[in-house]
C-alpha cells in the first residue's frame, strides 16, 4: 500500500530532520552555478575538478540551525495537518449513545482533534496511517476520495523530506552545451559527489564543487 509506506517512511526518517537542523554540513542544490563556472574555464576539460565544499575562506559563519531543514519540517507539517483534518471531516463518527457513553466516546485519545494543541508531524502521520490501514476507532471507512487525498499528501511530504535529507538522487540541465553540442546534465542531491553528463554523447565530467 503506496500511502501506508509513505506514511511509515515519514515517521521513520523525522528523526533524522530533527537531527539535521543543526548540522552545519549540508549543499544546496543544483550548485549548477559553481560548478558549470569551473568546466567554462577549463573549456569542458574532463580533468577532476577540485575545490572547497566546506565554505572556507568566504568569511562566513555557519547558521545555528539550517533553514532549508526548518522550512522543510514546517510545511510537511502543516500538509499533514490540513490533510488530517479534511479526512477527519469524513470518517470521524459523531458519538453516540447515553450521555456516559457519549462523553467517554468525545474524549477517546484515537479520535482527531481540530482545535487546542495541534498534533505533532510524527503523530499525525500515525494517525493518517491508521485511516488507510483501517485501524479500529470512531471511523466509517475511507473513502476513495479520502485514500487518494492520503497518498498525494503522503508522496509529496515525503520527496520534500528525501530532497532535504539529500536521499533523492536529482538531475538537471546546465547553461552551456557539450563540445558536441548536446544537452549537459548536473546529477546530485543524494550527497554523492555531483557530476555532469552530455544527455547526447555521453561524456562524463566529474570531480568536487569549488567553493
Amino acid at each position: 500500500m503506496t500511502a501506508a509506506r509513505d506514511l511509515h517512511s515519514i515517521i521513520t526518517t523525522w528523526p533524522q530532520l530533527h537531527d539535521a537542523l543543526t548540522t552545519q554540513s549540508g549543499d544546496t542544490w543544483p550548485p549548477a552555478g559553481r560548478m558549470t563556472t569551473h568546466i567554462r574555464e577549463r573549456h569542458l576539460d574532463d580533468t577532476p575538478l577540485r575545490g572547497a565544499r566546506d565554505g572556507s575562506g568566504t568569511g562566513e559563519s555557519p547558521a545555528p540551525c539550517r533553514i532549508d531543514i526548518l522550512d522543510t519540517m514546517t510545511e510537511v507539517h502543516e500538509q499533514l495537518l490540513d490533510c488530517a483534518d479534511a479526512v477527519a471531516e469524513v470518517v470521524q463518527l459523531a458519538p453516540t449513545g447515553d450521555q456516559l457513553t457519549q462523553l467517554r466516546d468525545r474524549h477517546d485519545p484515537r479520535r482527531w482533534e481540530w482545535t487546542g494543541r495541534r498534533p505533532k508531524p510524527q503523530y499525525t502521520a500515525l494517525w493518517l496511517y491508521g485511516r488507510v490501514t483501517g485501524a479500529a476507532g470512531p471511523f466509517r471507512p475511507l473513502p476513495d476520495r479520502s485514500r487518494l487525498l492520503i497518498e498525494t499528501i503522503a508522496r509529496d511530504a515525503l520527496s520534500h523530506i528525501e530532497r532535504a535529507l539529500q536521499l533523492t538522487r536529482l538531475s538537471q540541465a546546465v547553461d552551456f552545451p557539450c563540445s558536441c553540442g548536446g544537452e549537459v546534465r548536473i546529477h546530485g542531491g543524494d550527497g554523492a559527489l555531483p557530476h555532469l553528463i552530455c544527455s547526447s554523447c555521453g561524456r562524463y565530467y566529474s570531480g568536487q564543487l569549488v567553493a
